[in-house]
């Protein structure tokens, strides 16, 4: 009995020590797939039950005393199809993540494997290759995300492909498909960001032309899914919030009609918005007069006495929203001091 003991301690220690010599390392995650392939035991996954209760999906799909082969199933019914496509992988990839990160910190690497190895046998070590690539490809980020910043979007954009062709080759393009197809319209907020001499109209007809490009047979019905995104990714480049803020109201309010047709709203919907805009303007003209009039309390009362004044001064502009507006003035933050995005406040 004593020497089975001393033989179990033995195998403890040598055990110990594998993963002493594996994990032993700063990038933890990266010892961690060099365990894996190097022949590592990896677990059974009956005890990762826990990880995956929570899930409300999974919840709403499965009967409430599911086990792990309902999870397996699962998994394989909702990647099954598509597995053998990077995109599918990395999805499958990050959904495991999910579960598992928070609740096994140190191990969660060879747990997701061991996942991996169940739900789709056979495929464990091409989609290890997936994930060890896109753990590089996010390490890199981290490491030059500093630079990135500071790029313009062109350049970083070339970078960030130039990067992802290094590491997954032409898997690349399937990887981050979708943000290839969209390419044309990047292009071309690119070129309305840095355009001197481009008019609104030019601007706007650029923009429709690049969604075309990018979406093909498909555009009026991504638009149609789409359609405040699509507005909102205008109206946020500078240049064309610089275009709008020096318009007279009436030409404003007409090029905004003009792209709210141009991403397809019906005559319903262009009066709601035109409403809005209204609301929005009587909004703003309020908030400039009180911006004015509060830098003149500023001046001459202190303490207190400004305290009151500013608060009648609120609710004399903002009426039930006068606590909101003293709650962000309380924290630094003054919104009618920040330049207005016309479209979109």
């Amino acid at each position: 009995m004593k020497k089975q003991y001393w033989y179990g301690v033995i195998g403890l220690i040598i055990l110990a020590g594998m993963f002493f010599f594996f994990f032993y390392d700063k990038d933890t995650v990266q010892s961690r797939i060099d365990y894996i392939k190097n022949g590592g035991v990896v677990p059974p996954i009956n005890m990762l039950i826990k990880a995956f209760e929570s899930d409300e999906e999974l919840k709403s799909q499965l009967h409430a005393d599911f086990d792990m082969q309902d999870v397996i199933q699962y998994f394989r019914d909702k990647f099954g199809k598509t597995i053998n496509h990077k995109y599918t992988q990395v999805m499958l990839i990050e959904k495991l993540m999910g579960h598992l990160m928070q609740m096994y910190p140190d191990d969660w690497v060879v747990y997701l494997y061991a996942m991996v190895r169940d739900i789709f046998p056979g495929m464990e070590n091409e989609i290890l290759d997936t994930f060890e690539k896109l753990y590089n490809y996010d390490r890199w980020l981290k490491d030059n995300n500093s630079d990135l910043s500071k790029m313009d979007t062109k350049d970083r954009r070339d970078m960030l492909w130039e990067k992802r062709y290094e590491i997954f080759g032409q898997d690349a393009e399937d990887v981050w498909a979708a943000e290839k197809q969209t390419e044309p319209i990047s292009s071309a907020l690119d070129a309305i960001a840095n355009s001197n001499d481009m008019t609104f109209n030019e601007k706007l007809s650029l923009y429709k032309d690049s969604i075309k490009e990018a979406y093909k047979n498909s555009a009026p019905d991504i638009v149609a899914r789409k359609q405040q995104e699509l507005m909102n990714t205008f109206l946020d480049v500078d240049s064309v919030q610089k275009d709008l803020a020096a318009m007279p109201p009436e030409e404003r309010k007409e090029n905004l009609k003009e792209l709210r047709k141009a991403i397809g709203l019906d005559n319903a919907a262009l009066q709601r918005w035109d409403e809005l805009d209204q609301i929005r303007d009587q909004r703003w003209d309020a908030g400039m007069q009180y911006i004015t009039e509060r830098t003149e309390l500023e001046k001459q009362y202190k303490g207190s006495e400004l305290d009151k004044r500013l608060d009648s001064l609120r609710m004399k502009y903002f009426g039930d929203e006068a606590a909101t507006i003293k709650a962000e003035e309380d924290s630094g933050y003054f919104r009618f001091k920040q330049q207005r995005k016309f479209g979109m406040e």
